[in-house]
C-alpha cells in the first residue's frame, strides 16, 4: 500500500470515528451535574407545597361545609326546642323557670329549688328524673342560669354574686315563694352556699350532690373548650348522634341517659347542638376559683342544715374524698350530714334520683 492510499484510509478511520462520537451525549462538564439535582428537588418540594396546598383547601372546604351543615340544622331545631316552663325578664333578658306547685301547700314548707351543675346543657331533662319523687311530695322548680337551656345568654360576666342576684330575681318573678331548699349538682353548690349567704331568710336548707367545698373550687382548673366549640359549631357533633349509642356515649356521667324518657333525651340532644358551651358557659368555668375565693372570705357557719350526696363512683370512692367531704359539711353547717349513694357516678340524680329526692324532701318540713 503506497503512501497516498495509507492517508486516505487515515482520513476515511478519522471520519468515522467522528461520526460515531457524533451520536454519543456529551458528558456533563463543570456545574451542569449539580444544576440538573437542584432542579430535581425544586420540583420536588413543588408538588409536596402543592400537595398541601390542595389539602388544606379540602380541609376549609369541609370545614365549611360542616358550618353551613350545623346552621340549616340550628333553624330547624329551634323550632322544636320549646321552653317547657315560663320566661321572666331578669336585667332585659329572659330567664326559663320550670315550676311545679304542691296542692295544698303550708306557708312555712320548703320549696326544693334544683340547681344544675357547671356545663349542664338541659338542666330542665337533666333533673327530671327526679321529678316524679317530688311531684305531690313538695312544690319544686328549676331555673336555668343565662346561657342554659331555654334562658337567654347574657353579657354579664359570670361572678358569684351576679349569679345569685339573678337567679333571686328569677324565683320571685316566676312567682316561687321561699323557704327554699336549694338541691345543688357538683359546682352548682356554690352558687347555693353563696345564695344562703346572702339571703339567710329565704333558706331552709341545702343538699349538695356530689359537690366539692367551696375550698376545693378555690383550686379549681380553667379549662379551654375551644376544641368542643368547633366541633359542635361545625356541624361534627350533629353528624355523630345519627350514629347509633352515640348519645349513650356523650353522657357517660350521666348513665347514658337511661332514666329519660325519649322527649327528654330529645330536649337534651337539642341543647347539646343549640346552647352547649356558649361564652356564658365557659366564662362560668374560667371564673369557678375567684367565685370560690368571695364565699371563703365571707365564711361562717350557715344556720341551715346541708345534706351531702356524693357518688360511691361504683366502688372506686377515695377516704381522701370522704375526709374532704366531711370537711366540708362540718366547716360549713353546724347540722351537717353525709350520704354516700352506692352504684351512681358523678349526675347522681341520673342513677338514683330518689336519693336526690329523699333528701331534699327531708329537709321541706
Amino acid at each position: 500500500m503506497g503512501p497516498e492510499e495509507r492517508i486516505k484510509r487515515r482520513a476515511e478511520m478519522e471520519q468515522l470515528v467522528s461520526q460515531a462520537n457524533a451520536g454519543l451525549p456529551e458528558e456533563p462538564t463543570g456545574p451542569a451535574g449539580p444544576e440538573k439535582s437542584v432542579k430535581k428537588k425544586r420540583s420536588l418540594f413543588r408538588r409536596l407545597f402543592m400537595g398541601v396546598g390542595w389539602g388544606l383547601i379540602l380541609v376549609l372546604l369541609l370545614l365549611l361545609a360542616g358550618f353551613v351543615y350545623q346552621w340549616m340544622g340550628e333553624r330547624e331545631d329551634r323550632q322544636a326546642y320549646i321552653a317547657p316552663g315560663q320566661h321572666v325578664e331578669v336585667d332585659g333578658r329572659r330567664m326559663h323557670v320550670y315550676h311545679e306547685e304542691k296542692p295544698g301547700k303550708a306557708a312555712d314548707e320548703g320549696t326544693v329549688v334544683l340547681i344544675a351543675g357547671w356545663g349542664t346543657a338541659n338542666p330542665y331533662a337533666d333533673f327530671s328524673p327526679v321529678y316524679e319523687f317530688l311531684r305531690n311530695q313538695a312544690a319544686f322548680a328549676v331555673v336555668d342560669r343565662f346561657g342554659y337551656g331555654y334562658s337567654d345568654v347574657t353579657d354579664e360576666k359570670r361572678d358569684i354574686d351576679r349569679m345569685t342576684e339573678e337567679l333571686h330575681e328569677g324565683l320571685e318573678k316566676a312567682g316561687v315563694q321561699p323557704p327554699y331548699v336549694l338541691t345543688a349538682h357538683s359546682l352548682g353548690s356554690l352558687e347555693a352556699i353563696r345564695y344562703a349567704q346572702r339571703y339567710p331568710e329565704e333558706v331552709k336548707g341545702i343538699v349538695t350532690i356530689d359537690s366539692g367545698s367551696p375550698e376545693f373550687y378555690q383550686t379549681f382548673p380553667a379549662r379551654t373548650l375551644q376544641l368542643q366549640r368547633v366541633a359542635i359549631k361545625s356541624g361534627l357533633v350533629r353528624a355523630l348522634y345519627h350514629i347509633n349509642g352515640f348519645d349513650a356515649y356523650l353522657n357517660g356521667q350521666r348513665n347514658g341517659l337511661r332514666l329519660l324518657s325519649p322527649e327528654m333525651k330529645e330536649q337534651e340532644r337539642l341543647a347539646t347542638l343549640l346552647v352547649a358551651l356558649n361564652d356564658n358557659v365557659t366564662d362560668e368555668v374560667r371564673r369557678a376559683a375567684a367565685n370560690a375565693d368571695k364565699l371563703v372570705e365571707d365564711k361562717q357557719r350557715l344556720e341551715v342544715p346541708i345534706i351531702q350526696l356524693f357518688a360511691d363512683q361504683f366502688g372506686e370512692v377515695t377516704d381522701e374524698w370522704l375526709d374532704s367531704q366531711r370537711q366540708f359539711g362540718e366547716s360549713w353547717s353546724a347540722d351537717s350530714k353525709m350520704t354516700v349513694v352506692q352504684g351512681s357516678a358523678h349526675s347522681i340524680q341520673a342513677y338514683h334520683p330518689e336519693s336526690v329526692a329523699e333528701a331534699a324532701l327531708e329537709l321541706v318540713d
